[in-house]
């Protein structure tokens, strides 16, 4: 495929740009430093040596992240603010909530208030917002002491997530990219990392802005993923943003009949 112009909504950009700028206190995230020297890379780190949350904090900041989610996309403004109005009232149902979601159990929805009207997509959406401050404060204190790099499998290595994006570094390596927990780790280029199809025949590839993006497909499991090639071009936005930017490849992935895997709860 050719070029393609690659934007994404102003209002939205500037939604998430506030919402980076969430500061969580010292307190909000306790990992077990004893548990994470002894990783056997069995198990990912969230399920192996798992944080202590602080609950009331990581419901205050669902209630910002939704006032402001409900500003960039005011056509779904209702939905935030039904979703802020039933959050759990009991410590017990709080604390009920933060562990389901962190296990991504669906039967985190069953723990709010009253009988709110909220889809389950439209949830797992909007708390993925949340859980990427909480999770990617995590995976900052992880990766001071433990080497993720060398995990070599599909999801993420810190919270078992599957990959929402990837990079092809200037050495031709491929590095996945964890959009929950903020995650890079290095993985195999031909095998897809939501199934495991190794077979060159059932994986392909369209390219965009002169093979800058590509987005890698798997006719097996009928995933995609979206990828920057640094060997085009060096000067990137942080994945983070690569992935914001390139909303339009993941219309395309599904226009073609591809769906995206990454997180849902």
């Amino acid at each position: 495929m050719g070029a393609r112009e690659l934007t994404f909504p102003p209002r939205l950009s500037a939604c998430y740009r506030e919402i980076e700028k969430i500061t969580l206190s010292a307190t909000a995230i306790q990992v077990n430093e004893a548990a994470l020297s002894s990783w056997d890379r069995r198990q990912t780190l969230l399920t192996f040596a798992p944080p202590t949350i602080d609950t009331e904090e990581f419901l205050r900041v669902s209630s910002a992240v939704f006032d402001l989610l409900g500003t960039g996309l005011p056509e779904l403004r209702e939905k935030f603010a039904a979703l802020k109005a039933n959050l759990p009232a009991s410590p017990d149902a709080r604390e009920g909530l933060v562990e389901a979601l962190l296990r991504r159990d669906p039967r985190a929805f069953t723990f709010l208030e009253g009988q709110v009207q909220v889809p389950a997509d439209f949830f797992a959406f909007a708390f993925s917002h949340v859980l990427r401050l909480f999770l990617g404060g995590f995976a900052k204190r992880v990766w001071e002491q433990v080497a993720v790099d060398c995990w070599g499998r599909g999801e993420c290595p810190v919270c078992g997530n599957k990959p929402n994006f990837a990079k092809i570094d200037p050495g031709g390596k491929r590095y996945l990219y964890c959009g929950l927990c903020g995650t890079e780790w290095r993985f195999v280029r031909v095998c897809c990392p939501f199934c495991g199809n190794t077979n060159p025949d059932g994986l392909g590839f369209y390219l965009f802005e002169e093979g800058t993006y590509r987005l890698e497909t798997c006719a097996r499991c009928r995933g995609y993923l979206k990828t920057f090639d640094q060997r085009k071009k060096k000067d990137a936005l942080s994945l983070f943003w690569e992935d914001i930017r390139t909303v339009s490849l993941d219309l395309t992935a599904m226009r073609l009949g591809f769906v995206n895997r990454a997180f849902s709860v």
